[in-house]
């Protein structure tokens, strides 16, 4: 055999592998898809309308119109008593500062000559006071969290006195004269040096309430009392009237157990708002949660009309004092389960054999929404029990049950979610992307 004849069969030879090696490529190919999944994670969903609302408060203004420097004596949001001190007048900012730093030493040599005091009475262990502490940490955390400073700082100390007080139990510090003596000569200095200053006047709150140290000139927009009046068209922003706060306006106090908002919503939101088991209101500024607040009036001519829903709540802090508008989500009703986007439901029309009331066995069909989902290398259908839907997701209950459940079982936390795969059915062998 020549040459040329050798080459020849030897190209064809090499072509034949290709070309079954191709076919077993697509064969496999054909067999084992593809597929793209994602775990199946549980989720919080919302039922909400959104609105431009506006916060009303019983308030009244505090005015000092002497001279002098403002020291304030409490936090924002602070709760305080008629004639409760709400502010000092100094006659330098020198002597203002002096004044919160004895009153902040003054505080540590108590807490410290209470710890001596109590040191032969000490009967927690390191463990103990170690869990202690933790649940003051996460004390102090929420306040902050609330905007309540002068609570965290109060935590805080006390954080400082039970740290001390695990020194004493393990032996690393049983003896705080020294310190004591140190902070009490310190103190003493300041007090000298305040006694040079003069304080020109108390600044008394007129009422009992939240205190607040500033002004928007929207005290006085809307009343308390005539809040169930409040209709759409008041709430245009051209008709809601800010006065210019006066220069001897220190801050104010609110007043009153609840404070109101009011929301120009469509008559259909109204409805559903109406019609609303419980309401709460999601005020990220405000708080991490969401904020209870109850139905005080629906204000609308007609049930086909726009209307201002009113929405009354007590939870006070140094933002939610300070809050006068914004865009407020009111929820409806919350959703609890599995998140499911929309593009990966499938309808599967399902047979179930059954025994009736009589002991009879019947058959029924039915078309059931689910998911396939990838258990090892194989493709199963699983139901969903779509308990909300928003624009491209389903949340899908892992409690209740379908007619066709325990049959093909119900989605579950940490499936592997198919969402995107090619001819998928029941006992097909896949590949994960």
């Amino acid at each position: 055999m020549d040459k040329p004849t050798l080459i020849k069969r030897g190209i064809v030879a090499l072509l034949a592998v290709l070309v079954i090696t191709y076919v077993i490529y697509v064969i496999c190919r054909a067999s084992f898809t593809q597929v793209k999944t994602i775990s199946a994670k549980e989720t919080i969903a919302y039922n909400s309308v959104t609105a431009d609302c506006f916060v009303i408060h019983e308030e009244e203004l505090i005015e000092y119109s002497g001279d002098g420097v403002i020291s304030y004596a409490v936090e924002d949001g602070e709760k305080v008593s008629v004639n409760e001190t709400v502010a000092g007048v100094f006659d330098s900012v020198a002597s203002a500062g002096t004044k919160r730093e004895i009153e902040r030493l003054s505080t540590r040599i108590a807490s410290l000559e209470q710890l001596q005091q109590n040191a032969g009475t000490i009967t927690l262990t390191p463990d103990e006071i170690d869990k202690v502490i933790g649940t003051y940490v996460t004390m102090a955390n929420t306040a902050l969290n609330n905007g309540s400073i002068a609570e965290a700082e109060k935590i805080t100390g006390d954080i400082l006195y039970f740290i001390n007080e695990r020194h004493f139990v393990t032996g690393k510090n049983t003896d705080y004269t020294d310190k004591i003596n140190e902070l009490k000569s310190r103190l003493k200095e300041l007090e000298a040096d305040a006694s040079k200053g003069k304080k020109n006047k108390e600044i008394k709150s007129p009422s009992t309430g939240y205190f607040v140290s500033c002004a928007d000139g929207y005290e006085n927009a809307f009343s308390i009392s005539d809040v169930g009046n409040i209709m759409p068209d008041d709430m245009q922003p051209e008709r809601i009237k800010k006065k210019e706060v006066s220069e001897n306006v220190i801050g104010k106090t609110i007043s009153g157990v609840y404070w109101y908002i009011a929301c120009p919503v469509s008559a259909e939101d109204a409805l559903r708002i109406k019609n609303a088991d419980s309401l709460k209101i999601d005020i990220p500024v405000v708080s991490g949660d969401k904020i209870k607040v109850e139905l005080f009036s629906v204000n609308q001519k007609s049930k086909s009309s726009d209307a201002v829903i009113i929405l009354r709540g007590t939870y006070m802090n140094s933002e939610m004092a300070g809050l006068r508008r914004g865009k407020f989500s009111i929820i409806l009703d919350t959703y609890q389960g599995i998140y499911i986007p929309k593009s990966a439901v499938h309808n599967k029309e399902l047979t179930r054999t059954y025994t009736d009331e009589r002991g009879r066995e019947k058959q029924e069909t039915g078309t059931v929404s689910g998911v396939y989902v990838k258990i090892g290398s194989e493709v199963t259908f699983k139901q969903i029990i779509p308990v909300f839907s928003g624009d491209d997701y389903i949340i899908s209950s892992t409690y209740a049950e379908g007619r066709f459940s325990k049959d093909v079982g119900v989605v579950q936390v940490y499936d592997d979610i198919i969402v995107e795969g090619a001819n998928l059915y029941d006992g097909k062998i896949i590949r994960a992307a």
